[in-house]
């Protein structure tokens, strides 16, 4: 018996000796907007476009410049408590990895795309949360588009390679399983470079839905001259039936004191034909670092009959 407790004793100081040695953090938001979508059906709704979260973070130092690492992140609905993404509890990211200090580091599960996080998300002034940019054409999406994205988010069952040096940072990653009919591995690159008010990312990914012939291409430049910063972004490629797609999303966003004036528009081309047409204006007030109240409106003359052409929404957005 006393055996016993001596072990389970010293099992509990081992485990308190490496919990101390570790720090978990837990983050999200939760943003939540009432208004009409563009190329939705007619209506005001409530509804959430940034995607609100609930994630664990969690870092051990190894010593000599390893750690290891794990990212688990939840999203949910606001509007009534549903899971966000579907059936994905973990929809925003799910992995382990270890990082070094000097050879960057890996990541085994659910992550973002690389090319997404390098050049798609640079590229948008509204942070791809609001109605400004409710259609994600820098990603190759949009209710106009057929066949599906042909970017891509986050990459299941994956291997990330993830370093910086310097101003440049560079990711890399593959899925470790073939998806779809094509049986092919989705796979990507990104790479950045960020010097002071200039930041430039490339990207470019294959295979997302598992066919030989669907790519996506992008670029993002941003420059920051103080009283207002401009982005820019081009994406090009086509799908599996080798339709090719085309985006071009320029924006601005010029801050105000506490608040800012943010500004886009988006255009989307299939096979050479104007599909879209997104021109979006809002305003952001910072309450806080981390609370926000905005207002947004847009129009696309090119939304399909039956559609709102006009879209507009006011919500509020707190982080923790």
């Amino acid at each position: 018996m006393k055996a016993h407790v001596v072990v389970g004793a010293a099992a509990l100081v081992c485990s308190a000796s490496a919990w101390a040695q570790s720090s978990v953090t837990a983050f999200g938001f939760i943003e939540a907007q009432v208004g009409r979508q563009t190329q939705d059906s007619p209506g005001t709704k409530l509804f959430d476009m940034g995607g609100s979260r609930l994630g664990f973070k969690g870092t051990e130092d190894l010593g000599g410049g390893l750690s290891a690492s794990f990212y688990l992140e939840h999203r949910l609905n606001p509007d009534d408590g549903t899971v966000g993404g579907g059936a994905t509890f973990w929809k925003g990211g799910s992995w382990v990895g270890l990082s070094s200090s000097t050879l960057g580091s890996v990541k085994l599960g659910r992550w973002w795309s690389q090319a997404f996080l390098k050049a798609q998300y640079a590229a948008d002034p509204f942070g791809m949360g609001t109605l400004g940019e409710g259609t994600y054409g820098s990603v190759g999406c949009g209710p106009a588009f057929v066949g599906g994205c042909l970017g891509t988010f986050w990459v299941n069952n994956s291997v990330s390679y993830e370093n910086s040096v310097g101003g440049f940072s560079f990711g890399a990653q593959v899925s470790a399983e073939t998806v779809g009919t094509g049986g092919k591995r989705p796979a990507n690159v990104g790479l950045s470079y960020a010097d002071g008010p200039l930041y430039l990312g490339v990207g470019y990914e294959v295979s997302n839905d598992g066919s030989k012939d669907a790519n996506w291409g992008s670029v993002a430049a941003n420059y920051d001259f103080g009283v207002v910063k401009l982005y820019a972004g081009y994406g090009s490629g086509q799908d599996a039936a080798k339709v090719s797609r085309k985006n071009v999303l320029v924006g601005f966003s010029a801050p105000l004191g506490q608040a800012a004036l943010i500004g886009s528009y988006n255009q989307q081309d299939q096979n050479s034909v104007r599909v879209e047409q997104l021109l979006s204006v809002g305003v952001r007030y910072d309450l806080s670092k981390r609370t926000n109240v905005f207002a947004v409106v847009a129009n696309d003359n090119k939304a399909p009959a039956g559609t709102n052409k006009s879209g507009y929404a006011v919500g509020v957005f707190h982080s923790f």
